[in-house]
């Protein structure tokens, strides 16, 4: 139980209300309590002043409105948009791209482990380079990650036109409106309807989806080349799965900045953070999905695609080097300052 002691007029000391308890007081309960006096101690306020409908006169001022966004084409032609939508599908693409990384990127060091732990390394080095057997497992996994991709896209599309179908997506909006008027009468509460049909119609159609969709699978093979590649690194050099903390944990805060970085950047995505965090290779596939769909000037791509894929070549190559000397090494746990080391062998 709980137990609230008030010991002075809370309008004049608003600090005199203690809640005690055998235990911790939980959050829920003192809100709900903060709540109800709050709104106790307001209607008390407002009767102070002897006012009459003083609280429905200060409930009637209260306004509210919604400001519509247009976008104006290169042609001059104007298109209903929504921050809202844009935001939300945004923070979509960034929570599958991360999700996707994390769960391609470890199937690869697992699978590297796995073959490592089970000796069939040794027979396969045999007959194969160790940097085709790193590309092979890695652009093996890649492809499964993209036919997902393409299976969402695909869902995406079919979600995507049965909506245009149903808000109207076969009708102009001039025909729309037309056949409002020839039945004025019967359409007075439809013609609501049919308004928001054409504007949900005109958001849709305001989104690029040909150009989202082609950067999310850049963006996607990018980002998993670079991660996967620093994964199946780490996979070669150890043998126990526990052993993968140490060597985890800087790529996974990274990737848990990334994350925040984007949901911070949508409400600004054109701001410093949101711009360096997706010219910055590391960060840019997660990142640059919550700005896609606010219309990013085309050289601020290029020049983020030419840094992925450039860092991605040069991480696959530092990989590759640490890959061929971790696959053989067994029964010791290297140190980052050995890998490092293993760079270096000829």
């Amino acid at each position: 139980f709980a137990f609230l002691n008030i010991t002075d007029d809370l309008l004049q000391n608003p600090t005199a209300a203690t809640l005690y308890s055998q235990k911790q007081i939980p959050m829920g309960l003192k809100n709900t309590i903060d709540k109800t006096l709050s709104e106790y101690l307001k209607d008390e306020k407002l009767a102070s002043y002897n006012i009459d409908n003083l609280k429905q006169i200060i409930e009637d001022s209260k306004i509210n409105f919604n400001i519509k966004t247009i976008k104006w084409d290169e042609d001059g032609s104007e298109k209903s948009t929504s921050a809202e939508v844009a935001s939300i599908l945004g923070m979509i693409l960034t929570f599958i791209i991360y999700m996707f990384i994390i769960m391609y990127g470890g199937m690869v060091m697992q699978g590297v482990m796995e073959e490592k732990t089970n000796r069939i390394i040794e027979v396969m080095i045999s007959s194969v380079k160790p940097f085709d057997l790193m590309m092979g497992k890695i652009i093996g996994i890649g492809f499964v990650g993209l036919t997902q991709v393409f299976l969402w896209g695909i869902l995406t599309t079919v979600l995507v036109s049965g909506s245009l179908f149903f808000f109207g997506g076969n009708t102009s909006p001039e025909d729309m409106m037309t056949a409002q008027m020839t039945a004025q009468g019967i359409n007075d509460v439809a013609a609501g309807s049919s308004d928001i049909s054409i504007q949900v119609q005109e958001i849709i159609n305001s989104i690029n989806f040909g150009m989202i969709g082609t950067c999310f699978v850049l963006y996607f093979i990018g980002g998993y080349l670079l991660y996967a590649a620093l994964f199946a690194a780490i996979g070669s050099a150890l043998e126990q799965q526990e052993d993968t903390q140490q060597f985890m944990t800087p790529i996974m805060l990274l990737m848990a900045f990334s994350l925040y970085a984007g949901i911070y950047s949508m409400n600004n995505p054109d701001g410093p953070l949101a711009f360096w965090c997706s010219m910055i290779p590391f960060t840019s596939p997660i990142v640059m999905m919550v700005r896609l769909p606010f219309d990013i000037p085309v050289w601020e791509l290029a020049l983020s695609f030419a840094l992925l894929f450039a860092t991605a070549i040069l991480i696959i190559w530092f990989s590759a080097k640490i890959y061929r000397v971790g696959i053989l090494m067994y029964g010791k746990k290297p140190s980052i300052k050995e890998m490092i080391k293993w760079v270096k062998y000829k």
